[in-house]
């Protein structure tokens, strides 16, 4: 129908108004262009960020107040090689990990040496420590924290499900706790 084109009965005569024409012609409701720039808009967003954020799981997230993370990653052995060369997740020793491109060692143990043994079985105590402590952190997300007793950046106490790593290695009897005289390994394996 054209616009202002109206049927004798339609109107009455004298008073036919343009404006009230147009209004009765604009579509009510909300415009399906502006629906559509929208939608569009928001998978734009998700392409670009929802990936990282919608399919992985964060490796390390950086909480509490204290300076302390989540780490939630795959550990394994640095094989001898400097930790700079290695993968950004592995364990030097059994109370030493690298990640990211930083060393950290456990505050709250001690452990028998395996790059320097005293005996043969410190040696095969500290394997076995160090494949332990590689277990125990493939074991799922945990959360590593500063030593407050520690000045050296690198000392972390790490803690899942509210229990120490370190206490855990001292149940499965590769660990003592810390203290500052040395440990003779030889003597009580």
């Amino acid at each position: 129908m054209a616009r202002g084109l109206y049927d004798i009965d339609d109107r009455a005569v004298g008073r036919f108004n343009l404006h009230q024409a147009e209004a009765e012609k604009k579509p009510i409701g909300f415009p399906l262009k502006t629906l559509f720039l929208a939608l569009a808009g928001g998978i734009a967003m998700i392409l670009a960020a929802g990936p990282h954020l919608l399919w992985s799981q964060p490796e390390a997230k950086h909480g509490g107040g204290f300076g302390g993370f989540v780490i939630n990653t795959t550990f394994d052995s640095c094989g001898g090689k400097s930790p700079a060369f290695s993968a950004s997740a592995c364990v030097l020793s059994p109370r030493e990990f690298s990640y990211g491109n930083t060393t950290y060692h456990l505050s709250d143990i001690r452990t028998p040496d395996g790059r320097f043994p005293a005996c043969d079985a410190e040696e095969r105590l500290a394997g076995k420590a160090k494949r332990t402590f590689i277990g125990i952190l493939n074991g799922g997300a945990f959360e590593s924290l500063p030593d407050p007793a520690d000045s050296n950046p690198g000392a972390r106490i790490l803690m899942r499900d509210g229990v120490s790593i370190g206490q855990i290695m001292i149940a499965k009897g590769v660990a003592q706790p810390w203290a500052p005289q040395r440990y003779n390994w030889c003597a009580h394996v």
